[in-house]
């Protein structure tokens, strides 16, 4: 306002901006031209676009070699009742942002909850189903994905320079929330899951990740014996489009979590399907191949129990060794009285992460590696020591 105020033309430019366009719907991005990889060509038309999109955010389906699972499966041997409650679907529904953009079904989230008391009942009877069914519905599959530039980009021509939003059902991200809660108690209560593995999990946040690190950090240092740290990240390469169902459902069954939840997490991740927007236009429904999607909050969840079995291989080594696990960023601690012996135990470390890439079709962003060094005399260590 104060710049306004400074310059006489551009108060009546804003005048004119709030009488006649504020209060229309803004536009979305333009696609001018997108670049294929393959070739050196330049795409115009709305259908190549979409096939080049397809291919960049719904890639083919995870190929991991999956000839070492067993058919074995012990069910969780607890009493739990999967019935859902009805304060279990007023706390959902009454969670989800009122104004927030519905999907293609045209049903607000405000419209729910405003007409939540009338309406409790009948979805009490559809979620229930779902449950007792062990069975995703097909229209709660179905979404609708917004394509918007990322912001600050020089060059929008590689499609690395876009971003999704997806518009999802909203009794679909109710179901999912009731399932996810569910899940995360079970998680909690039965220690499925490494205390390695962060993020997404209940009362488990990103300070609480630092201040663990810092701890073991402080905890090595502490030590009589003065030691070095080295701590070498990792990052799985689009890891959520390439989980292999049939890998994350026999950790599941492993980790003996109920099974009305194993068959419910089997149909939620079969059949999806969306139509992409952009230009202005909406495209076919077309077949999602990728396995889960990071949009999905549940999706985190069970990517912590696709790669627990790495977090797990790791810390079997049982050398001077420390994992944290923020769902698919890796990051391997190893401590020892000498640079040469740490740089030993990392290669072990990551011929294990390797290993495990090969039977699960995971790729490791080489170029993403990090190695961090603490220590307070710098001086004592040979820093340069290289894995």
């Amino acid at each position: 306002m104060h710049e306004l105020s400074e310059a006489f033309k551009s108060i009546w430019r804003f005048a004119k901006w709030a009488r006649i366009e504020s209060q229309l719907s803004k536009k979305l991005s333009q696609f001018l031209s997108l670049k294929r990889s393959d070739i050196n060509h330049m795409i115009t038309t709305f259908e190549e676009k979409i096939e080049i999109l397809r291919e960049k955010f719904f890639p083919s389906s995870s190929q991991a070699n999956v000839n070492d699972i067993a058919e074995s499966f012990i069910s969780l041997t607890v009493s739990f009742n999967s019935r859902i409650t009805e304060d279990e679907v007023k706390q959902t529904i009454r969670w989800v942002k009122a104004d927030k953009a519905s999907s293609a079904s045209d049903i607000s989230n405000k419209a729910l909850q405003v007409n939540l008391a009338e309406l409790i009942s009948v979805l009490m009877s559809l979620f229930n189903a779902c449950v007792t069914h062990k069975y995703h519905s097909k229209q709660f599959k179905k979404t609708q994905t917004i394509v918007l530039r990322k912001s600050k980009k020089s060059d929008y021509i590689d499609s690395k320079m876009y971003r999704l939003i997806a518009l999802l059902n909203i009794m679909s991200k109710a179901l999912k929330s009731i399932m996810i809660k569910r899940l995360s108690d079970i998680i909690e209560t039965h220690h499925m899951l490494s205390n390695a593995q962060m993020r997404v999990r209940c009362k488990w946040f990103m300070i609480l990740t630092l201040d663990l690190l810092i701890d073991q950090v402080h905890t090595v240092w502490d030590c009589e014996i003065k030691y070095v740290i080295f701590m070498l990240s990792l990052d799985i390469i689009e890891a959520f489009n390439r989980v292999s169902h049939v890998r994350l459902l026999h950790t599941l069954k492993m980790k003996r979590t109920l099974s009305y939840i194993i068959e419910w997490t089997c149909s939620f991740l079969k059949n999806r399907e969306t139509s992409l927007i952009f230009d202005e236009q909406i495209s076919d429904m077309c077949k999602i191949n990728a396995d889960i999607s990071q949009k999905f909050l549940i999706s985190s969840i069970l990517f912590l129990f696709f790669n627990a079995s790495l977090i797990e291989k790791c810390e079997a080594l049982k050398i001077k060794i420390e994992v944290l696990d923020f769902v698919n960023d890796i990051n391997i601690l190893v401590y020892d009285r000498f640079t040469e012996e740490i740089c030993k135990t990392l290669s072990k470390a990551h011929d294990v992460c390797a290993k495990w890439a090969c039977t699960h079709d995971a790729t490791f962003a080489s170029e993403k590696y990090e190695l961090t060094h603490f220590t307070r005399k710098s001086k004592r260590f040979d820093m340069m020591t290289s894995i």
